[in-house]
Order: structure tokens, then sequence, then C-alpha cells
């Protein structure tokens, strides 16, 4: 299949047809700030569950993760059982809390929760630094795929996914952009399901991979990595899982509290169907392909080259979708982090809907934009850039969101200080003793959540409680209605 394949031309033309068609119809259903951020409060459990798997299934899980299986194998699997460990948590102590509060954005919870206007601000703004890393892994898919596929520059892969992807979000907020997630799904299931026989078949069966990658080395079909570092890196996904604001404002959309749960549930479901067939790609991949120049070229090689045009260009479309999906959901939580969270309330607090749909619309465009030189920088692989992203979310965040929602003693200074201390703990870690603690299985988000945790409860036991008004919607019986 080439660039020019009239089936890859045709296949992509629909697709972004009725992605377009969607984001034009929610333009005409948002009229406000909740509209736009927060869909009405009006999804239900299977689309809202396609939304969380969409938003969680990135370039990370299609470049990246096939990547890593291509490259070391079996072992990466599990990385899986931290991230549903995460899920687990956000269902039972996180998502139904925050939902009955129903606010619009994660700051929201933050400066409600601590009675802080400087806690929101500061969580805001560490939201939209760490998720211009997550952003740049996307960029960097794109370009690699573009690259691999096309023949194009990187640069106009990129810019073409944020001028679709910005384009779309701006338009139709969450309201279309969870309808757009949901066939995204679709496209993804379908596409990984319908290329397992196919890829297998290439290979000779099940068996016969499985000894030939072994025989390329043993590690491959055993362990890779380290107990340790399979731990750590579990963690590292998992706590920022159940702490992870792009997925924690989609609750805020959902109907009601047993939306959320049932919403969860489904989710999981598919990612375990999508982590299994992105593991056995790449490892078939390994077998058809076994000195790729770069592990990153696996997904989009095999879609040119293994499958049939109209598989292939479905893959293709799959790829895009789950990139168009993660990028989309950044941009909304960003976006309304400035717009809602620090535009609203230290620019502007007279703002009416209009301008504020305005503003948010503005900055989806004007922060997509920012992570491009770091993608043209290339510092690492996709999924080692997806890795380091989730470590800084589970350092800063996890402590605030999902201690902060189970104790009543926490404080806006306790929570303040914890965003501080998580997150230059783990920066400090990162750049300077990483290396030299890893293979004893410290990593920089075990002293990043640490850290958050300890400044958390010692500065919270030594000042003043949080007035029981703001605790009552969090802790007490009763919090109103469930809609709006």
């Amino acid at each position: 299949m080439t660039a020019d394949s009239p089936i890859l031309l045709i296949v992509t033309a629909v697709y972004f047809a009725i992605v377009l068609g969607v984001a034009v119809w929610g333009y005409f259903h948002t009229e406000n700030e909740e509209d736009f951020l927060a869909a009405g409060r009006s999804i239900g459990p299977w689309v809202g569950g396609a939304v969380l798997a969409a938003t969680q299934i990135s370039a990370g899980t299609f470049v990246g993760t096939l990547g890593r299986h291509y490259l070391t194998g079996v072992s990466w699997i599990w990385i899986w059982f931290g991230l549903w460990a995460g899920w687990l948590v956000s269902a039972l102590l996180v998502a139904p809390k925050l939902r009955r509060f129903g606010a619009l954005t994660v700051a929201d919870y933050v400066g409600k929760r601590f009675a802080s206007e400087g806690a929101r601000t500061l969580s805001a703004a560490l939201i939209i630094l760490t998720y211009t890393i997550y952003l740049t892994a996307q960029f960097q898919a794109a370009g690699e795929i573009a690259s691999a596929i096309f023949g194009i520059p990187p640069l106009t892969a990129m810019l073409a996914l944020l001028a679709s992807t910005g384009f779309y979000t701006a338009l139709g907020g969450v309201r279309s952009s969870s309808y757009i997630e949901f066939l995204q799904t679709v496209i993804m299931v379908l596409a990984l399901v319908l290329a397992l026989p196919v890829v297998i078949s290439h290979v000779g069966g099940v068996t016969a991979l499985g000894e030939y990658v072994g025989s390329i080395d043993p590690r491959i079909t055993g362990w890779w990595f380290s107990g340790r570092e399979l731990f750590a890196f579990s963690m590292a996904f998992g706590l920022a899982t159940a702490a992870a604001p792009y997925e924690m404002t989609r609750y805020y959309s959902m109907r009601d509290v047993s939306t959320v749960r049932r919403a969860i549930g489904i989710s999981m479901v598919i990612q375990a169907l999508i982590g299994g067939s992105v593991m056995i790609l790449g490892l078939g991949m390994r077998g058809i392909f076994p000195y790729l120049p770069s592990p990153d070229q696996a997904s989009s090689i095999m879609a040119s080259t293994v499958m049939s045009p109209l598989l292939g260009s479905l893959f293709l479309v799959a790829m895009m979708s789950a990139i168009m999906s993660t990028v989309n959901s950044i941009l909304l939580v960003t976006g309304g982090a400035f717009a809602h969270d620090l535009y609203k309330r230290l620019v502007n607090p007279a703002a009416t809907e209009r301008r504020l749909l305005l503003v948010n619309r503005l900055s989806i465009v004007v922060l997509g934009v920012v992570p491009f030189w770091f993608a043209m920088q290339k510092f690492g692989d996709v999924q080692a850039i997806v890795v380091e992203q989730a470590k800084f979310i589970a350092s800063f965040f996890f402590v605030p969101v999902v201690l902060g929602l189970n104790w009543r003693r926490g404080t806006k200074e306790g929570a303040i200080w914890s965003m501080v201390a998580g997150f230059a703990g783990c920066l400090v870690w990162t750049f300077t003793l990483q290396r030299s603690f890893a293979r004893h299985g410290i990593d920089s988000a075990a002293v990043g959540v640490a850290l958050s945790a300890i400044t958390f409860v010692l500065v919270s036991r030594a000042t003043k409680p949080t007035p029981a008004e703001n605790l009552r919607i969090f802790f007490g019986p009763e919090v109103g209605p469930e809609r709006g």
C-alpha cells in the first residue's frame, strides 16, 4: 500500500468527513461553558466507557507500546496491571465523589476541596506544563507515522494533526468529542482484532512465532525487564491513571455516579482487548522484520507492507484515531485549565458565557502549538515520553486527589506544598539520581509520590483545617442532584 492508494484516500476521507460532521453537530448544541466542558452531563455508560478507553489508548499504545513489545517482548504486558489497578482506585475512591461534585475542571475540585485559589492556580499550571510533555509524544508519533508511510516531513504531519484535531475539539467541545471518541474506539478495536490473524499467519502460527523470536533473544519470550523495573513502570502508570486530569474531567460529563462506574468497567474490558492485541502484533512484527531501525516504526510498517490495502488503511486510521483521541482530551483539559481556572478566576471574573466559550476555543488552539518545538527535538522514543509524563502526573496529583477526597484533615497548605514537593522531587530524581538507583527499583514516581504524601500529611496536621462547608460536598451524606 502506498500513500496515493485509492483505498487509503477513500477510508481517510470518509473518516474525516464523519469527524467533521459530528464536530459541526456539537457546535450547534453547545450554548455555554458547561456544554463545552461537560457535554451538559449527558454522556451514557457505553459512550463514556469508549471515551475513557480512547483517552487512555494513545500514540503511546499504537506506536510506543507496540514498539516496546517489538523490542522487549512479552514482559511489557505487565504494565497493564498497574493501569487497571489505577482504574480500580479511581472507580472506588475518586470518580464517585468527583461526579457528585459536578464541576467543570479538575482544578475546580482542588479549589473547592481545599478552599484555596492558590491551590487551584498551581494545579492548573502544573496540568498545562505536564500535558505539554504528553502532547509532545503524540506529535512525535504523528511524525513517525507520516514519515514511514507517506514520506512527508514530520513537521508537516504535526501541523496536519494539530489543524484537524484542534479544529474539531475547539468547534464542538466535550459533547462532539465524546461521540467522535466512541467512533475512534470502535475503529481501534476493529483494526487490531482484524490484524491479528493476518500477522500470525505471516509467521506460521503462534508456536512458530514464539520459537523464532525466542531464538533472536530469549528475553523476548522471557523477562527483558527485572521485576523491580516492571513494578516501577506499572506503579507510575497506575498512580497516574488514578488521578489523570484528562480522565477525571470526563467523569463530570456523565449522567450520574452509576454511569461513571459502569463506564470505567467497560473501559477496562476494551483496554484489555487492545493491550493483548498490541502485544501479539508487536511480537509478530519482530518475527516478520526482526531488525527495524526503530521500534516505533513497527506499527506503520505493518500497516503498509503486511496488510491488505483495505485493512492497512483501516489500521492507519486507527493509529490516527489513537493519537487524535488523546490530543483532543489533552487540549480540552489544558484549554479548560487556562480559560476556566486562570482566565476566568484571575483575569476576568465577570466574563460572559460567550466570552468564556471563545477563550476556551482560543486556548485550545494556542496551547496546541507549544509542543511542536519539543517534538522536533525528539528527546526520546514515544513510550519513554509517555512514561515520564505519567510519573510527573502521579508525583504532584495523586495525593491531593486520592488522599484529598478520602481524608478530611487535608488542608490548602498541605495540598499546595505536596504538589510542589512531588513535582520537584520527581524532577530532581529524574535528572540526577534515576540512573544510579534504577537497579534498586527506586523510581522517580515512587520518590515523587512519597514526598508528596509525607508533605501533605505533615503540613496538613500543622495547619488550620479546611472549612466544614467546603468538605460537606465531598464527605457529607447529601450533595444535591446528580444532573446539572
